[in-house]
């Protein structure tokens, strides 16, 4: 046989494509999760807290 045979080579393409699919999603998931929506989340609920302690101050006084 001029040419060895190709053994292993999609199972270890498989393996390695899947473990770098699987860690980028994982990395880019967290990096949105606590980038954005984490900080976003707390600024709506920063303003919805203000916005009713106004209005309670309003009423209350």
């Amino acid at each position: 046989m001029a040419v060895a045979p190709i053994t292993g080579m999609l199972r270890r393409t498989l393996i390695l494509d899947l473990g770098i699919a699987l860690g980028l999603g994982f990395v880019f998931g967290n990096a949105y999760w606590y980038g954005y929506h984490v900080p976003r989340t707390n600024m709506r609920d920063n303003f919805y807290k203000k916005l009713e302690e106004d209005r309670i101050a309003k009423r209350g006084a």
